[in-house]
């Protein structure tokens, strides 16, 4: 899929189709008279609308259509394309990004075996294009799901057939894969093996005590609409289940929609409940943490000036001094005393107390205290001499 190309804004604009023509003259006409559709029921209603146009009416739109085609081509003779620009009025840009694949598609060996196909995909590319000279006002999304019902609607005969040429295909493409010879750099089924595209990075581990993220509405409908699906279908992929599902969602009622709405706006009140009550566990056990750890560090703490002061009391110089700095330290100890916490408190932990409050300050506090009384009686003079 190419990047959409620049065009001149002097250029002149394309002319339109005749479906097109209709859809723009009448969509506002159309939104008056159904005011609760959305943009995409609009979209098939017009569609559908112009299907059912009588042919007289459709051909006066085709009139107009062959007749802004003329004035598209008559102003297109006489414009002048600036440096850069082709005759219609595109960019010309020689550095312009191409897409030749889809996004996270495997390359694969041009050479390698076609993949069988399934009974639907099977009946589906031999049915679009009768199907879409019997319907030209259908959109894309319309056709599909109007092939969709006509293969539901097969007898059982009939979709025997198809049945048979799956089995025939896959048939084919196993006698083909098995005398295959994948070129290097490539795997046996000729998928290009290349260890940097598309590796994603590696995911983080999720807490399993974390809530389940809430779902959203077509999530709860497809809980729903998948098992008849896969009846209706037996043996359908993965990617066409989803374009299958997709498919009946938007086609649904708001009436019908607002039960899988109601039940999704139900799941969002839980998970923010859960959500609530896990991140206040872990703010609780941070700060339980921190507490811990803070009185590990002041054990420390007290064994470093218990090693310092005994150091200092070998120079006779300094004696008094270190007797006044142990029995403040004392006083101080005594008076900002917090009693160790056993397991079974520290399991309990709560921070919102007002006891607990007090006694984290109360460390602070006697921390602060011990390093002023470290600076106003160390005096680094007294071992020089």
């Amino acid at each position: 899929m190419a990047k959409k190309t620049l065009r001149d804004l002097n250029a002149p604009k394309r002319n339109m189709s005749a479906y097109l023509l209709y859809q723009n003259g009448m969509r506002e006409q159309f939104r008056a008279q159904n005011p609760g559709m959305t943009f995409g029921q609009l979209a098939k209603y017009t569609s559908a609308m112009y299907a059912e146009m009588p042919p007289a009416e459709k051909q006066s739109w085709a009139a107009r259509a062959e007749s802004d085609k003329v004035r598209y081509l008559h102003l297109l003779s006489s414009y002048v394309p600036p440096p850069g620009y082709d005759a219609k009025g595109d960019a010309i840009m020689a550095t312009q990004m191409i897409y030749t694949k889809k996004r996270g598609k495997t390359q694969r060996d041009p050479n390698a075996p076609k993949r069988n196909m399934s009974a639907y995909l099977l009946y589906q590319n031999a049915m679009r294009e009768s199907f879409k000279r019997e319907n030209p006002g259908m959109t894309f999304g319309q056709l599909a799901k109007f092939t969709s019902h006509m293969y539901k609607n097969l007898t059982v005969e009939e979709k025997q057939t198809w049945v048979s040429r799956a089995e025939q295909d896959k048939a084919r493409y196993q006698a083909q894969i098995t005398v295959y010879v994948p070129p290097p750099g490539h795997d046996a089924h000729g998928n290009l093996i290349d260890t940097t595209h598309g590796k994603r990075q590696k995911r983080s581990l999720k807490d399993p005590n974390a809530p389940k993220r809430a779902r959203g509405s077509f999530v709860f409908f497809t809980f729903d609409m998948r098992p008849q699906v896969v009846s209706e279908f037996p043996g359908i992929k993965f990617v066409e289940m989803g374009t299958v599902l997709g498919q009946r969602w938007r086609a649904l009622q708001p009436e019908e929609k607002k039960r899988f709405e109601d039940m999704a706006a139900e799941d969002k009140v839980r998970f923010h409940l859960e959500m609530q009550k896990y991140t206040a566990n872990l703010n609780q056990a941070e700060v339980q943490r921190q507490a811990v750890a803070l009185q590990n560090q002041q054990q420390v703490r007290m064994m470093s000036n218990v090693n310092t002061n005994v150091g200092v009391a070998m120079n006779p110089a300094m004696v008094a001094g270190v007797d006044s700095v142990n029995l403040q330290q004392q006083m101080l100890q005594q008076q900002y005393y917090i009693p160790p916490l056993d397991p079974s408190q520290q399991m309990s932990f709560d921070p919102t107390q007002p006891q607990m409050q007090q006694q984290v300050q109360q460390q602070m506090q006697l921390q602060a205290h011990q390093q002023v009384e470290q600076q106003q009686f160390y005096d680094p003079q007294a071992f020089q001499a």
